[in-house]
């Protein structure tokens, strides 16, 4: 008998919620060239300038693009992924990860702000991030549904481990060892009054809902029935 085909996987990496650590152990057990991630924006571009046809020898796919991206260029049989994080504690470390990593592209930006002036002056931007980049919806109502008809797998970051089992376990893999990638090591300037508070609650409310219906409802592991 034939062995099955291993699925492609897409891994859609909201920032700051433990992606590199999926995607670096995952990349670990895959031989050379099987793996692709995009990370920057070039990367992004040369991503977008791909069709499935040229995708297609990737077992893994992981990076910073929309599921309305990545969804014309993954194989039709594509299992998707994602993790997700507490929207706040995710807002705050982004915040530190811009501020402190002199590498970064937007540090010359945010290395003198405090967070309040980071809430104030990005809220638009940041309003629904996770809803709209998972499934193109901006409010969780919209978005639930979609995240659970189109994705294999949600999980929280403490459930991490179980989503590396998954996706090695769909690529004919060993199970992964998940270290701690990409850790921001600094910490920005904490400014919080009760006005940046109210501001941080109103931008991350779509996202928190999101989130909470993975943590609460599912106990932090959403899976698409076989």
């Amino acid at each position: 008998m034939q062995r099955p085909v291993a699925p492609q996987v897409v891994f859609i990496h909201l920032p700051k919620t433990g992606g590199i650590s999926l995607q670096t152990a995952i990349t670990a057990l895959l031989p050379p060239g099987r793996a692709l991630r995009i990370g920057d924006e070039g990367e992004r571009a040369a991503f977008l300038a791909e069709d499935r046809g040229v995708l297609d020898r990737y077992s893994f796919i992981g990076g910073h693009v929309g599921l309305a991206e990545a969804l014309p260029r993954a194989r039709a049989e594509a299992r998707f992924v994602t993790l997700l994080r507490d929207p706040v504690a995710r807002l705050l470390s982004a915040f530190n990860y811009m501020a402190t990593w002199k590498d970064h592209p937007l540090h010359g930006e945010f290395r003198d702000l405090g967070f309040a002036d980071f809430i104030e002056g990005s809220g638009a931007r940041l309003a629904g991030e996770a809803c709209r980049q998972l499934t193109g919806a901006a409010t969780a109502a919209e978005a639930i549904p979609i995240l659970e008809a189109r994705y294999a797998m949600v999980v929280t970051t403490p459930k991490l481990p179980v989503l590396g089992q998954a996706v090695s376990g769909w690529l004919g893999l060993t199970p992964p060892t998940i270290g701690r990638e990409n850790v921001t090591q600094g910490q920005g300037r904490i400014t919080l009054d009760s006005a940046t508070c109210a501001a941080l609650l109103e931008v991350t409310q779509e996202d928190r809902a999101l989130y909470a219906h993975v943590a609460a409802c599912h106990g932090g592991v959403l899976q698409k029935a076989a």
